[in-house]
């Protein structure tokens, strides 16, 4: 880990939060979609602006008043709560009303959720001995094919219950630098470490291989799309069976949490795209394809994945194209 300093400068903090606000809304959807979407990565963005300062702010409330989202849906709450820790909220802010219908997803998504959940099952489900690890992005690197220690840890506890993606880029006083916000969830240990250890730790992993913005619309996309393959490599190498059960366990809420599969994710529920990508852009990436993720990282980890599961190849989850 490394020390820095957030920039103290108002105009770089404005800077900032304005361009990632204008690139929260270039997603690849529409309608009401698009609408939750974009309010999804304000709130995301609002979370780096309460840690930079009100300028930070200054520069959301510009884009998010020009661009005039009245329902955000749930999201909304998020975004509304963080920016209330600077002041009033201003008029013309999106409510969390529901922004509208979404299409659903479509047999492409259904039968890989199928293949993975059937893939799942063949994994034995135990508890095992579970012994605490202090630094959980270090135990993370046994899992991640190029860990990255060049990060910054920033203290969210005071945001908890506020934060969704706590990886992120903020502005330095010498640059950009990769930060992931800690102590904003509560869970156990355990779940905690898998958490912070393989998957933030992938999405920190990504942001460090790409000079290109993976935060936002189809880099978000590709984000969680190497994060998740990442989780999956682990769930088929490990011997832990303490970490087996949670991976297990986080790979089948993934599933769940699509619409139409039975959980009832308030946010995700009206992303239909982001929440599938969770499935389909890991298998694809597994499989040979995705985008976004550069070679360095993807076959390193592709050929992780062949060898964890050669010896029940049959069985291996691939995703096949609807017909």
């Amino acid at each position: 880990m490394v020390a820095v300093t957030l920039t103290r400068s108002a105009s770089g903090m404005w800077a900032w939060a304005a361009g990632r606000a204008l690139a929260a809304r270039d997603v690849p959807a529409s309608g009401a979609e698009h609408a939750a979407w974009t309010v999804r990565g304000w709130a995301e963005i609002a979370l780096g602006c309460a840690l930079l300062g009100p300028a930070a702010f200054d520069g959301l409330d510009t884009v998010i008043l020009a661009t005039r989202i009245r329902r955000g849906g749930p999201a909304a709450d998020r975004l509304r709560a963080l920016r209330g820790r600077a002041g009033p909220v201003p008029r013309g802010y999106p409510s969390s009303d529901d922004p509208g219908p979404v299409d659903g997803p479509g047999e492409e998504t259904r039968e890989a959720c199928r293949a993975l959940a059937a893939w799942c099952a063949t994994i034995p489900d135990r508890d095992g001995p579970v012994r605490p690890v202090r630094d959980h992005l270090r135990w993370g690197e046994r899992h991640r094919p190029a860990a990255t220690r060049d990060v910054t840890i920033l203290d969210g506890s005071r945001f908890t219950g506020l934060a969704w993606r706590t990886w992120m880029r903020l502005p330095g006083e010498r640059g950009l630098i990769t930060v992931l916000v800690d102590h904003t969830h509560r869970a156990p240990e355990l779940r905690r470490r898998v958490w912070r250890g393989i998957h933030d730790g992938a999405h920190l992993d990504h942001l460090a291989a790409c000079g290109e913005d993976i935060e936002f619309g189809r880099g978000l996309l590709a984000a969680e799309t190497y994060a998740m393959a990442v989780e999956l490599v682990a769930l088929a190498e490990t011997r832990d069976a303490a970490v087996r059960r949670i991976l297990k366990h986080g790979v089948l809420e993934r599933i769940a949490r699509i619409p139409g599969n039975g959980a009832d994710n308030p946010e995700l529920q009206r992303l239909p795209t982001l929440a599938a990508t969770y499935v389909t852009g890991a298998l694809r990436l597994l499989g040979g394809g995705a985008e976004g993720v550069p070679a360095r990282l993807r076959e390193p980890l592709r050929a992780r994945w062949v060898r964890a599961t050669a010896g029940a190849a049959r069985c291996r989850p691939s995703l096949v194209p609807a017909r």
